[in-house]
């Protein structure tokens, strides 16, 4: 009965009886061996949202964790733990944080779904090589987590933090937008070019040696921007159909359509549980001058996500049509003039999955 109670997936033979001692003693040992390798699997995330700050990755984690079958690490007083950051680090001291995120997830059931938000995630290209690495060493599927991934245009988001760094008197935030754009790419230059220098040529394996040379990844406003380079480095180990990337327009603006996505795409039961987080304000904001240095940094990354859309449209709730450079352009001439902005965020949608 124990058995019967905790392995869900077990179809028990009424043939089988304590009369048939052998039989009866290898359905017993394969039972228990598919028992411990699901309590192995339930202990560690299989949902994993990953973002960058400004982004919405506070307000999902808060939509999603309200639903029952979605379960958050827990600290020793039993609260949430939204990011709890167990992947970031060098392999070696990952696979230590491994038993202490057991710990934090014992408490979840094998039926809910196990989740890590920690909005560094996609900044660092460690983060998917350990998933990936740790999760066959320990006998898991990668193939089975799912990635959620809300984006939001990087002119927005470069400046959406900066009005929250200086707000909050953040360590290089006293100075003024144009300035820490300037000194950021300025840095991401130099290290683009030593990475080219010595041979890595290709945007994607660039991307991946500047993310270990900018250590405080919540302090910028022009690499984390780079979102499009973080999902094909991604993509590298891990399915697209793997992903849910999201614009956060569409998230504050059409949720009934998100969570039935989300819903669909994690497997839930129930899409009706998933209920909209309220005190993210929503991403409407007037642009100031914009460096001319910052547009073409991110032209790149439109085109980039131009194509990403093109390729993998299963990952993208909505496929977006991309704004070109001159279309950016005068986006932003129109926000300084204090019309809205027409941004990757709130483009308009050709085509819903």
């Amino acid at each position: 009965r124990h058995l019967r109670d905790h392995v869900p997936s077990w179809s028990w033979p009424s043939a089988v009886t304590p009369r048939s001692p052998m039989l009866w003693t290898v359905l017993v040992s394969a039972a228990l061996s598919v028992r411990a390798t699901e309590f192995e699997y339930l202990k560690v995330a299989n949902t994993f949202v990953i973002g960058v700050s400004s982004c919405g990755t506070s307000s999902l984690f808060e939509t999603l964790v309200k639903s029952p079958e979605i379960c958050a690490p827990k600290d020793e007083f039993g609260n949430n733990i939204k990011a709890p950051d167990s992947f970031s680090l060098p392999w070696f001291w990952t696979r230590q944080k491994i038993d202490d995120m057991k710990e934090k997830f014992s408490s979840c059931r094998w039926d809910q779904r196990r989740l890590d938000s920690t909005e560094t995630y996609s900044t660092k290209a460690v983060v998917p090589q350990n998933i990936h690495v740790l999760y066959n060493e320990y006998g898991l599927d990668p193939g089975q987590i799912k990635f959620i991934m809300l984006i939001r245009d990087p002119l927005e988001r470069a400046y959406s933090w900066y009005k929250n760094g200086v707000n909050k008197k953040l360590s290089g935030f006293n100075v003024t937008f144009e300035e820490k754009i300037e000194m950021e790419i300025k840095q991401l230059n130099s290290c683009q070019s030593y990475a080219k220098s010595h041979g890595i040529t290709e945007d994607v394996h660039v991307w991946a040696h500047c993310s270990e040379k900018f250590l405080n990844h919540d302090r910028e406003l022009v690499f984390p921007g780079m979102m499009a380079t973080a999902l094909k480095y991604y993509f590298m180990f891990f399915d697209p159909r793997q992903f849910l990337i999201i614009p956060l327009q569409e998230y504050h603006d059409n949720f009934a359509a998100v969570g039935k996505r989300i819903a669909k795409h994690l497997n839930l039961k129930d899409d009706t549980a998933l209920k909209q987080d309220s005190y993210e304000t929503k991403p409407e904001i007037q642009l100031p001058a914009i460096p001319e240095s910052l547009l073409h940094s991110f032209q790149t990354e439109y085109t980039q996500m131009a194509e990403l859309v093109k390729k993998t449209p299963s990952a993208f709730f909505r496929v977006m049509e991309q704004p070109s450079f001159h279309a950016i352009k005068e986006s932003v001439n129109a926000s300084r003039s204090g019309r809205q902005p027409k941004l990757l965020s709130n483009q308009q949608g050709i085509l819903e999955n």
